[in-house]
Order: C-alpha cells, then structure tokens, then sequence
C-alpha cells in the first residue's frame, strides 16, 4: 500500500509534524512489508525526503518575503502620506504613525494616551461628534471632514475616514482612523467658490450692461452655420422668443440691397485677418418688413489652420441717431443755404480766432476759397490795419460782451470800404465762450447816402434857418410898419374924434355920442396893433434883454389867462446872441400858447437856467399830457415843428417829456461860447 504523498501547498509549522508521525507509521508498516516493497518504499521516502527539504527552503522563503513585508508595511504604515491612528473605543489614541504625528503636531510617544477629540477646531465639534456617533454605531467606514489645530498651531483640514474594529462578539475593541490632509483641496474648492461668485457677479454685471446699452447679442458657430441670439436681438428685429435660430444664409438675405455687398466684402476681409476688427452700419430688414439702422461689431476665433470657427458679437439699434444724423444734415444744408444767400458775410471764430466757417459772401470779400481760410486766423487774413481797429472788439467780445461797431478798411481791388460788423459770442452749456458768431455787412453805399443826407440836411438846416431869419425880419418890419404907421394912424383919428366929439357936442348930442364910440374903438383897434406888433417882434427883447423879456411874457401869461405860473430864473448868461435870444423867446411864447389851447393845467412853472457852458428853458404844466409821445410824433403841430427846428438850427437839443394825466415838460438847452451869469 502506497503512502500518500503530503500535499504540496503545505506550507505551515504543522507539516513537519505530520511528517514525523507519517514517518513512525511508515516504520511499523516496513517492518512488516517485504523486501521488494520495502525497497520501493525507502526509494518513495527518499523522494518524499528531497520533497520536504525543498518544502522547507521554500517555507524559510517565504518566512522571510513575509518579515520583508512586515518591514515594508511598517515602513508605509510609518512614512505614508496619510496618517494612521489607532483609537481605543472612548477615541484615546493607542497608536499612531509618524504622518499622523506630523498632522497633529506631536511625537507618536507624545500621541499615545490623548483624546483626539483635543485637536478639533471648536467651530467643528459637532460635526466630529456625529462622526463619532456614527463610526461607534455602524460597521462601514465613515468620513469626515474637520479642522485641526494642533499645540504647535499648525491648522489644516483633514479628511476623516474611521471604522470600528469588533470582536466575535460584536464588541468594539478598537477602531481605525485615517487622516488625510485636505486643505489643498479646501481652498481650491473656495478659489471656486470665489471664482463661481465672481463668474455669478460678472455674470450680472454683463447682463446689467448689456441692458444699459440696450445692445442685441449674437453667438455664430460658423463650422455648423448655426447663430444663437439674445432676446434682446431678437426683439430688436422683431422676432419671438420662441422663434427658430437663423442662418448666415438668412441673415445676409436680410441685409439691405444697397448695403449688402459692402458688409460682406468687409466680413470677408476680417476673415482673412486683412482688417483689424469687424465694425459696420447697416440697414436690416425686421420680421415685420420695416428696415431698421444697425451697429454691428463682431470679434471672431481663428484654428491653426487660419480658418474662423466661432464669432460672436453685439447689435445696437442706431436708427434713431441715423435719423437724427439726417435731420442734422438737412439743417446743415438749409443753414448753408440760407448763410450762402445772405446779403452779408457771416463766419465763425473760436477762441484762438481760427475761421472755422464762412459763407460764399465771405468767400467772395476775401477773394479766397473757403478751404484757403479755413484753419486761418484773423490777423493772418486782414491786413495789419483792419486788424488792429478790430481787435480790441473781438477781444471784448471773446470775453463775453456782443459788440456792434462799424469801421473802414481796405478791399484789394475795390478800395476803401465801410463795414457793419457784429460779434455775437457762442456759449457752451457751463456758460463759457467756445467762439464768436461775425456778420459782415458792406455800409459802404450806406455811408455815402448818409454822407449825402447830412450834406442835404445841412442845407436844409441852412435853408430852415434863412427862413426863420427871413420870418423874423418880415415880423419885424410888419411890427415896425404896424407901429410906426397904422397905430400912430389910428391914435390920429382917435384924436381926430375927440376933437370933432367936443365940436359937435353941445349941437347934435346924438352925433356926439357916436363919434365918441368911434374914437374909443379906433383906440382899442390901435390898442390891438400895439399887441400885434409886439408878438410878432418883441422890442423889449432888444432894448431891455432876455430875462426881461421872459418876466414879460410869463406875466402877460398869467394876466391873459387866469393859470397860476411861477418863474425860476436862476444865473441867466448877460452875454447872448440875438439869434439865440429870440429862440428861446419864441419857444416860450409857442409853449405857453400850447399850454393855453390844450393842456387844461392849473398850475405853469418856468425854468430858466444858465451854466458855465449853455442855458436852458423849461415849460412844465400839470394839465393832461400827450396820449402818446412815439404815435403823437407824426402828428406833431407847427408848434412843436418849428420850436425843434428853431433849436436844432443852433446846435440845441429839443426833448419833450409827457405823460397822460401829469402834464407835459418841454425842455431846450442850447450850447453857448464864453458865457457868464448875470450879477
């Protein structure tokens, strides 16, 4: 019978004993075989002898590969990156490797014994002691993730993995815990966090912006030729929301005829990297049909081959500016028009006097185009002398004040020239001078007529005061005739009928009475001569001087008509010309007479005035004045005619103050030469 050949994968301490008793049994069973089997017996032992020496050196072996892997388990266990603890079942540390030490801040003798529950951050307490409650609870691992200060403190996050080790019984001798330190991970995770908050608030800001500008977003996957579309664009251009996605196809389509060429030729050389950037206005066709202006700007991405594979871009509505730009237009070229047709030269300045327009007049005074003064300054245009008259005014007028002057200077090839200039300052919104607005008027032909006029209104000044002379000598001579002849002729008859009255008296008393009325008319008719003769020539204007004949004519006044008057008479000049004497004379007797006929006054006062340099009259009544001065001036009398150009013909001023219910002032002042008052 044939031994059983031990199996080979006996590898354990018990083999040997096996062999042993397997051996005895195998004597007994020897001593009783015979000699053949014994033969092939000690041949099978001999094999199974060389089997367990290779048995043995193949245990020693392994004996040694498993101390190896011990030392190599405790060389990770102590060097490994994760920390490894060993806690009894109230969390004391019993073991502890030298990661865990390191983590922790101790020594693995100074770990043994404490409670890692020490070494919890307090903010993380609680959720350690959930940790706990379910690691002691359960039978899988759990993990957690806590913060650690340590006595060193060094702070970190560690990740937790703990599983509770029992015994047959189910009871919990110890459990294992894994440390892994975290904290890479934990501020990559807030850098996240972060970065995500940033993203949420760029996010926001975008979407805030791009409603402030109002702008319609695009997003083109040229590879596919899908676009996408913000609501904004859509609504733009008239679509739903729920519409479908366009192609480039049917947005080219869209693009007006006129412009569609232009926009695509400018794509295509932003494409092929020839332009900069992709900036275009243009006209696009809405779902509705209506054309709108658009802003298009778009930025594309290029492969390493050079070709575009995405473009985005924004939309603005620009209609509205587009209108505005042509309203602006249209009244440029209808202020063009109308500063082209005006009958003067109008430019503007700035500040540094640079022409900055001018109108084809300007053009044409100049003898320039106008892109030849353009850019120019005044002083590099007119001639030093037109310059320097000018100057002064446009600095004034830069300074804010709008100044009208006129002034004389040099056309070349027309001559001297009059000009009419205006300089209005332009303001911006803060109120500052930006420039000066000009207008440039030839008064040349103005100026000669005026010349003319005055020439004309000299003579007629002349003229007017040859006929005043000519009246005043022909008043006189008629006074002269008046008094000398007819009253002296009428005091003769008067004498006459006295004398004939007394012849006849005592025989026709009758015939007496009447010749007695007829002497006392012819009195009274040479009575009224006298008056005539003196209102048309003041004598005593003559023999006793003007002031005298001023108190003369202020009484006679009041006598005749009842008002009362007063009269200042204040350093009357002793040294006067005749013409001006009965110039002043004339103008009170025609105010007075004026007073008389149509002011319904109570109350007169006379001025009369001398200074170092003139005199003046005045005539004041409190009746019920002119309606009105301005509508009443064509509509003046003879009185007032003739009193204005009594003065004006000597150089005085004529002025007439009037108000309805508070009377009427006329007031004359004539310049007179060396004049002093009276004593």
């Amino acid at each position: 019978m044939k031994a059983k050949r031990p199996a080979r994968a006996a590898k354990t301490p018990a083999l040997r004993q096996q062999a042993e008793e397997l051996l005895r049994t195998t004597r007994r069973d020897v001593a009783a075989m015979p000699t053949k089997d014994v033969q092939w017996l000690v041949y099978e032992l001999q094999v199974h002898q060389l089997e367990l020496e290779m048995q043995n050196d193949e245990l020693r072996r392994t004996q040694a590969e498993l101390q190896a892997a011990r030392d190599r388990y405790a060389d990770l266990y102590d060097f490994s990156p994760v920390g490894h603890l060993m806690l009894d079942w109230q969390g004391n540390i019993l073991e502890a490797n030298s990661t865990a030490g390191t983590l922790l801040g101790f020594s693995r003798d100074k770990l043994r014994g404490q409670s890692f529950e020490r070494f919890i951050a307090r903010e993380d307490q609680d959720s350690f002691a959930h940790h706990v409650r379910d690691v002691l609870e359960g039978g899988a691992p759990h993990f957690c993730e806590v913060r650690l200060h340590s006595e060193s403190g060094v702070s970190c996050w560690l990740l937790l993995k703990s599983l509770a080790m029992r015994d047959k019984s189910g009871r919990i001798t110890n459990w294992r815990m894994a440390l892994l330190e975290i904290s890479e991970r934990k501020r990559a995770e807030e850098d996240l966090k972060n970065a995500s908050a940033e993203l949420a608030l760029a996010n926001e800001r975008w979407g805030l912006v791009m409603r402030a500008t109002n702008d319609g977003v695009w997003d083109w996957d040229v590879l596919h030729d899908r676009v996408s579309f913000s609501l904004r664009w859509k609504a733009m251009h008239g679509f739903d929301e729920q519409d479908s996605l366009e192609s480039s196809k049917v947005w080219s389509e869209r693009i007006h005829p006129e412009d569609r060429a232009r926009v695509m030729e400018k794509l295509d050389a932003y494409w092929k990297q020839q332009r900069p950037e992709f900036w275009e206005e243009y006209r696009m066709q809405r779902k509705d049909g209506t054309w709108m202006w658009v802003l298009d700007r778009g930025v594309a991405v290029w492969d390493e081959q050079g070709q575009v594979v995405r473009m985005a871009g924004a939309e603005m509505d620009i209609t509205w500016r587009k209108e505005a730009e042509e309203a602006l237009r249209r009244r440029e070229r209808e202020f063009r028009t109308l500063a082209d047709n005006v009958p003067a030269c109008f430019g503007y300045v700035d500040r540094d006097q640079c022409y900055r327009f001018v109108n084809k007049q300007y053009e044409k005074l100049l003898q320039r185009p106008a892109d030849q003064i353009l850019g120019l300054t005044m002083q590099e245009l007119l001639s030093p002398e037109s310059y320097a008259m000018v100057q002064p005014h446009l600095e004034a007028s830069l300074d804010g004040q709008q100044i009208s002057f006129e002034y004389e200077s040099p056309v070349p090839g027309v001559g001297e020239r009059w000009f009419s200039a205006h300089y209005v300052p332009d303001r911006n919104e803060e109120g500052h001078v930006t420039g000066l607005f000009i207008l440039l008027g030839d008064v040349t032909q103005l100026k000669q007529s005026e010349a003319v006029v005055r020439k004309k209104e000299g003579l007629l000044q002349d003229l007017s005061a040859r006929l005043l002379q000519a009246q005043e000598e022909e008043r006189r001579r008629i006074a002269q005739d008046l008094h000398d002849d007819f009253t002296q002729r009428l005091i003769s008859l008067a004498i006459d009928l006295r004398m004939v009255q007394e012849d006849v008296q005592g025989v026709a008393p009758s015939s007496g009475s009447q010749l007695q009325h007829l002497g006392d008319s012819a009195e009274r008719l040479a009575t009224d001569l006298q008056h005539v003769s003196h209102h048309l020539h003041p004598w005593i204007l003559e023999h006793l001087g003007l002031e005298a004949a001023v108190r003369e004519q202020v009484d006679e006044f009041a006598a005749r008509t009842g008002l009362k008057t007063e009269l200042i008479v204040r350093d009357p000049p002793h040294a006067i010309s005749g013409a001006q004497a009965l110039c002043l004379y004339r103008v009170l007797q025609e105010g007075l007479n004026n007073v008389q006929k149509h002011a319904g006054a109570t109350n007169v006062l006379v001025r009369f005035l001398g200074t170092g340099k003139g005199v003046g009259l005045c005539v004041h009544d409190d009746g019920r004045g002119i309606e009105s001065l301005e509508c009443a001036a064509p509509r003046k009398g003879l009185g007032l005619i003739s009193m204005e150009e009594r003065v004006r013909a000597l150089q005085g001023t004529f002025r007439v103050r009037t108000r309805v219910g508070d009377g009427t002032e006329i007031h004359i002042w004539l310049p007179l030469e060396d004049v002093t008052g009276e004593s």
